[in-house]
């Protein structure tokens, strides 16, 4: 749902005023149309089963949005794992390279930076923008990919690292593949659904409540209409892990570039 996806880049501040405007705007004016139409009188006839059964309503909702915003967070949070392992793999990759000769060592560090270097200034971007893949990082992928190809190990030791090494570019290959799918993975469409007419239900309710004054009519039917927006803007901020305030950062692999650029550096400028 791209006007989903376009919602969730909004800064986090702007979102917030929007619910808050809303949640007191549309109150006031419905409130105002159902008294016009039906007076306290009238709605005082019905007190005791709106009570009964919004209590109960409210209760189903209330489980079913909890339990979706608990969902969302731990898919986010698994994709902060993700990203994590990634920079760890390609940590671990680095270190695993140190076994073959200089030529082929420095072809792979050199590849591994560029890889760690385009991930955080494109792939981050591209991933937020669109939820897709940056074609540029891709091709510094397959680089790396290319580079592995051509060790050849001359030792049994060598041949040990090579397996190992293998083992996690493959790793490397999943994690990647992950984060991606991630970026543009959705809270399913008939969730979303029942979601939204379930808001739209909650807050309806609460105008065929009874009440001699607005202004009470109003503050009840303002503050559930605020929980309930508020509960689907954590939804929607945590469906999309890279898009917004609320991200997945690439902290993980700036500090790994650093790391990387320090190890390249000789020895005697880091005894300086």
């Amino acid at each position: 749902m791209s006007w989903m996806h376009a919602v969730a880049g909004l800064p986090l501040v702007v979102s917030l005023a929007g619910v808050i405007v809303i949640s007191i705007l549309v109150p006031w004016c419905a409130v105002s149309a159902v008294r016009r139409a039906w007076p306290h009188p009238r709605l005082e006839e019905h007190r005791e089963i709106v009570g009964f059964t919004y209590a109960v309503f409210g209760l189903i909702y209330g489980v079913l949005l909890a339990y979706t915003i608990v969902v969302a967070w731990e898919r986010f949070s698994e994709t902060e794992r993700l990203v994590n392992r990634e920079a760890t793999v390609l940590s671990e990759l680095w270190r695993d390279s140190q076994a073959f000769p200089p030529d082929q060592r420095a072809a792979i560090h050199a590849d591994l930076v560029s890889y760690t270097q385009a991930v955080v200034e494109k792939e981050w971007p591209a991933m937020a923008a669109r939820g897709e893949a940056d074609p540029a990082t891709a091709q510094v992928y397959e680089h790396l990919w290319g580079s592995s190809y051509q060790l050849d190990p001359s030792t049994r030791s060598q041949e040990a690292f090579l397996q190992q090494y293998l083992e996690r570019m493959n790793e490397l290959s999943s994690t990647r593949r992950l984060r991606i799918q991630d970026s543009r993975s959705e809270v399913h469409a008939i969730l979303w659904l029942v979601l939204l007419i379930g808001s739209i239900l909650t807050v309806g309710y609460t105008l065929l409540f009874s009440s001699t004054r607005v202004w009470v009519h109003v503050v009840v039917t303002s503050s559930i209409m605020m929980v309930a927006l508020m509960g689907l803007l954590v939804i929607l901020s945590l469906q999309y892990p890279f898009t917004g305030d609320v991200t997945a950062t690439p902290e993980a692999f700036k500090s790994l570039l650093d790391s990387f650029r320090l190890r390249m550096l000789p020895l005697r400028e880091l005894l300086r």
